[in-house]
Formats: structure tokens, sequence, C-alpha cells
């Protein structure tokens, strides 16, 4: 029954393994790409909180 599942899921195949394979790099620099966003971002917000917490000080 496995082996069955197996055989269908190999004849569906969209993409070739070289299609795949970008893909996956294609997507994992996507990844990398968001994190470097959301830590640009949390670098931002900690610049702003400190630049307003001198304005406030004065």
């Amino acid at each position: 029954m496995a082996n069955e599942y197996n055989n269908d899921a190999t004849q569906q195949r969209v993409l070739t393994q070289e299609q795949d394979a970008l893909l996956d790099m294609y997507i994992e620099k996507l990844d990398n790409f968001f994190e470097d966003v959301k830590a640009s971002e949390k670098i931002q917000v900690e610049i702003e909180t400190l630049h307003l917490k001198r304005i406030l000080s004065k």
C-alpha cells in the first residue's frame, strides 16, 4: 500500500529535481531576506525608542 502511494507521488511530480532544488534555494533565500527585514525593523524600533527617550528627557 505504501509503495503504491510512492509510485503515485512520483508519477504526479510537477517539477524536475533541478527545478525543485532551485525552488528550495529560492525559498531559503526568501526566508533569509525576511529574517533580515525583521531584524532591521527591530533595530529601527530600538533607534526610534532611544530617540524618543532623549526627547522626553529634555
